[in-house]
């Protein structure tokens, strides 16, 4: 599956920009929107939508195969669809096709896959990184999304949405 949305579709030619509509829907053409690094060297995202009121975020997450094994947790629970490649960690191993839903509260240090892996993830509430010492490292809530797409010049697709 390419994510990256190369080509235009057939059905629809010429909807290659985001569409909005008074009723608060939306397309989003992720292949206009470019990855923004994420918390771990060799992670990338991209913020598809958000509610600041839910602590909710929706994006695409690319993870290399290179990037560095790292112990966090969730605070709310949150839910993928791999796109592509796959990891696994001490529960199991997700490959492209596979669904997951982690549990609030889990700890888990998931290991990337050797083709790295691409999800769409659905996350309530934040997910704290530790460091090796049981530290917090820091916390990803969907305040630091806004604010890292903003960074990159990655959320004006979403900056013409109304939020209520």
């Amino acid at each position: 599956m390419d994510v990256s949305g190369a080509s235009e579709s057939k059905a629809y030619p010429g909807r290659d920009s985001h569409e909005y509509w008074d009723d608060g829907s939306i397309i989003v053409r992720t292949n206009k929107i470019p990855w923004t690094p994420w918390a771990l060297e060799g992670t990338y995202f991209k913020l598809l939508d958000y509610s600041r009121n839910h602590s909710y975020f929706v994006f695409l997450l690319k993870i290399e195969a290179s990037a560095p094994k790292a112990v966090h947790k969730h605070i709310g629970a949150a839910n993928a669809y791999i796109l592509q490649g796959g990891f696994g960690y001490e529960k199991g191993g997700v490959r492209a096709g596979d669904f997951f839903v982690e549990a609030g509260g889990i700890d888990h240090a998931p290991e990337t896959d050797e083709d790295g892996c691409i999800l769409l993830g659905f996350t309530n509430g934040a997910v704290a990184g530790y460091n090796d010492d049981g530290s917090i490292a820091g916390i990803i809530d969907v305040d630091w999304m806004v604010e890292q797409a903003k960074a990159n010049g990655a959320f004006d697709h979403l900056s013409k949405v109304p939020r209520g």
